[in-house]
């Protein structure tokens, strides 16, 4: 391996040369031709340190994995994210809970003794619960459907916000480093 040394020029500029270039013409940066001493001469001058080159870093299997997985829950995040947006808005949910008022059939307080012992006898019979349900299946089908696709949206979100925490941590980490 060639040594670098520190020739300086008779207008004091510093040129770094090499033991292979001795008794060589070369060209400074400045554009100057300059004669490079013999290699007997080369010796006398001062040795340039080398710079060591900063040591690199590997990526080590953990961080892979992290990245990897990140990623993976990025995308598939990404597009059940936007799958559901499309399907069910995030104002679709409390579009969903507003009950119209054609729904509400009287205000309790205004019914009579009678209407009052009819629905007591409706309210505990056994096929009450039943009725009450088939009644409303369909509104609240309705409902439970906005109520998980909002939940499956808020959880995609969290996923895709999950998978970029990953995937920075994996750069975050330090790998094994080599020379």
């Amino acid at each position: 391996m060639a040594q670098t040394y520190l020739l300086t020029t008779p207008d004091g500029e510093e040129v770094h040369v090499e033991s292979s270039q001795a008794g060589e013409t070369i060209t400074t940066a400045s554009g100057k031709t300059v004669e490079v001493p013999t290699l007997r001469e080369l010796k006398k001058l001062p040795l340039v340190e080398k710079e060591e080159a900063p040591a690199r870093r590997e990526w080590s299997v953990g961080q892979s994995i992290l990245f990897v997985v990140g990623l993976l829950l990025l995308l598939g995040c990404s597009v059940s994210s936007v799958a559901l947006y499309r399907i069910t808005p995030l104002e679709s949910l409390d579009k969903a809970r507003e009950v119209p008022i054609e729904l509400i059939e009287g205000d309790v307080e205004k019914w009579t003794m009678e209407d009052t012992l009819s629905f007591w006898a409706f309210a505990t019979s056994g096929r009450a619960l039943g009725d009450m349900r088939g009644n409303a299946s369909t509104d609240r089908y309705v409902l439970d459907v906005y109520e998980s696709r909002q939940t499956f949206l808020m959880l995609s979100v969290a996923g895709v916000v999950l998978g970029l925490i990953l995937m920075g941590g994996a750069f975050a980490f330090p790998g094994k480093s080599t020379s």
